[in-house]
This record gives C-alpha cells, structure tokens and sequence, in this order.
C-alpha cells in the first residue's frame, strides 16, 4: 500500500493515483514510481477509500469498512474553509476511537513554533478521545537545491525532528520520525520518495496502527 493511497490495492503500480479516470497515455507515464516522481501524476492521488470503492471497487485487495481519508492543511494560520472541511470529514463522535495521523512537509521551512501553533489548531478541531501520530519529513537528497540547504537540508531536518517529538509528545501525540529510514532513499528532486521509500513509510504506520486499541 501507497502511504498516499486510499486503500489497500492489489496493482500497487497504479495504487495511489485515481488510475480509473487516466487516459491512455497517463497510463503510460505514471506507473509505479512515476506516481510520485512525474508531478502531473502526483496531483492526481487518492485521498479517501470511499473514492475508490466508488470508482474501481474491484482493485481494493481487503474488504473492510474503515475509510482512510486524507485532509491537505498546509499553512498557518489555516483558513477557517480548510477547519471546517476536516471537521465535516471527522463526522459526529462514535464509540470507537479514531486514529489520526499527522504529517508534515516543508511548507513551512520547518519554523518549529509555528507547526506547534498549527498543531494545536487541529487537535482542537479534532476534538477529544483519539489516537495520534505526528510524521516529520524524510531525509533530503542530494539532487536538494543549494538555496535551501540551511533552511531545509539534513541538519534542519533532524533538528526539526527533534523538536516535534518533544511537542507532540506533550500534547499525547506519538512520533515518528522517518529522517533515519530515509536518508538512503531515492529522491529525484530532493525532496520526495520514491515508491519503495514509501511503501516504507506506509508499513511503519500500518504496524503503529496495528498496535492501536
């Protein structure tokens, strides 16, 4: 499974892109890793199961009933459209405890106070009684552009990586870090894995929600 992916496909050549609307030739050009690495594909991902069983229910490989559902919140302060879209995606509270997981890219130069103040605006729209994990980004490259080697290489990661742990661990959040998994990684711009890096990435957070109650 595609850590970007909806659901658990059986062609995972094609699982995390919406491969039911391509034409011939975006069939052509965004399989396998070109699914992450050809931006034209990327754009095109999935953001919830429901989409897939809608679209192409026949390339989901385990029936289940959990929807996966992926909200994009990537600046801060976030606009009041954006909270309410992930409010009326969480639903009304049930029984069962939801499990969120956080991620986070680069969009912010990684400025460590302000992803704290933009966690505490979601974990206040989330709302009580859940279950959360926070994803720091993955390594860079070499092929990272020089001009944002200070702000946004290595050395930055890790030391944001180091930061959020503290934080999100005081706000009940577990952490996972993915600098170390990552640094070996192949990244064609930099910046973003490829299919195998984040096939990775999806198995770490599948064995943590494993072990979610």
């Amino acid at each position: 499974m595609c850590i970007e992916d909806g659901g658990k496909r059986k062609d995972l050549g094609y699982g995390a892109v919406t491969d039911w609307n391509f034409s011939a030739q975006e069939k052509k050009q965004c399989f396998c890793n070109e699914q992450f690495d050809v931006k034209a594909c990327s754009v095109q991902g999935i953001y919830k199961t429901a989409d897939v069983l809608a679209h192409d229910p026949k390339s989901v490989a385990c029936s289940n009933n959990i929807n996966l559902m992926m909200e994009q919140i990537n600046r801060h302060p976030i606009p009041p459209e954006e909270l309410t879209r992930l409010k009326t995606s969480i639903g009304t509270p049930t029984k069962t405890r939801k499990a969120f997981i956080l991620g986070h890219g680069l969009w912010n130069n990684l400025d460590l106070q302000q992803t704290v103040n933009w966690m505490d605006v979601i974990l206040d729209a989330i709302g009580p009684d859940w279950h959360g994990l926070f994803v720091t980004p993955n390594a860079a490259g070499k092929e990272k552009p020089d001009d944002w080697i200070v702000t946004q290489g290595n050395k930055a990661l890790m030391l944001f990586e180091e930061g959020v742990k503290i934080e999100a661990e005081k706000r009940g959040l577990e952490h996972l870090g993915t600098w170390n998994m990552s640094v070996q990684c192949n990244k064609f711009d930099g910046v973003h894995l490829d299919l195998r890096g984040n096939l990775v990435k999806a198995m770490m957070v599948l064995n943590w929600l494993s072990l979610v109650e």
